[in-house]
């Protein structure tokens, strides 16, 4: 199993992640110094909760919130690699943690009612 769907090309969506990182550019009215990322975390939680109640929505976010992650992994321990860096083990070998965590998590069986598409999309 990949996080990736198979609708999606791998290798495209690592070239265009990467291709954006380089075009990244902070909002000048933000200062990241001034934001506290758990109030922000929590701010984000509780609005998404208002808007989606069932424990399905919350399954599919923490998974598209692992797929991310493993992908991000995945793409700092291809780069390390190719640099020549021994830290692209330890990329790799997290990336396999979330892999793992995504795995466990696809398997919770939320019952009929609360079906879960989160891989279909």
């Amino acid at each position: 199993m990949t996080f990736i769907p198979d609708s999606i090309s791998k290798n495209e969506l690592l070239r265009i992640q990467v291709n954006a990182e380089a075009d990244f550019v902070p909002a000048e009215e933000t200062d990241t110094e001034d934001v506290d990322i758990d109030d922000a975390i929590e701010a984000t939680f509780i609005d998404f909760l208002k808007k989606h109640t069932s424990p399905a929505e919350s399954k599919a976010m923490a998974l598209r919130i692992l797929s991310q992650l493993g992908a991000w992994h995945s793409i700092i321990a291809i780069q390390a690699h190719k640099k020549g860096e021994d830290s692209c083990l330890a990329w790799a070998g997290d990336e396999k943690l979330i892999h793992m965590a995504f795995s466990c998590l696809e398997q919770v069986d939320l019952g009929e009612d609360q079906e879960c598409t989160c891989g279909e999309n």
